[in-house]
């Protein structure tokens, strides 16, 4: 089994670093793009599973992404990224299937496998 994963970050150093968390395992990333109008073109040139989208993207964010996934009435889940926390409501409001804060990158397979079985993920900050 293989996971067709889109990555979209405006940072070239953050793509890598995703490149190198999935490489070896069973998600490949097939298309990437640097904001949410790239990445919702790239639906239409591969087959893809899951995106993981980050928010915060010039150009188009990853909300916009989002929101046209959803009113083209694309099922495929899609995994919010980002350093802020305090977007996660709003990733859920909009129907993202999960959401990892940046610095948790250990948590990026779990959260893909999880959503790519139906699942969700929700990475919270929990009270210390």
């Amino acid at each position: 089994m293989t996971i067709h994963l889109l990555i979209a970050d405006d940072h070239e150093l953050v793509r890598d670093g995703l490149r190198l968390t999935f490489d070896g395992t069973e998600i490949s990333i097939v298309a990437e793009a640097t904001n949410g109008l790239e990445a919702f073109e790239q639906l239409g040139l591969h087959c893809i599973d899951v995106a993981l989208v980050d928010i915060s993207m010039p150009g188009g964010d990853g909300f916009l992404f989002l929101k046209l996934v959803r009113e083209a009435s694309l099922t495929m889940p899609v995994v919010m990224h980002s350093m802020n926390d305090g977007h996660i409501r709003r990733s859920r409001a909009l129907g993202a299937a999960g959401f990892v804060l940046k610095g948790q990158e250990h948590k990026l397979l779990p959260a893909v496998r999880a959503v790519y079985a139906g699942g969700e993920f929700w990475d919270e900050p929990t009270d210390s």
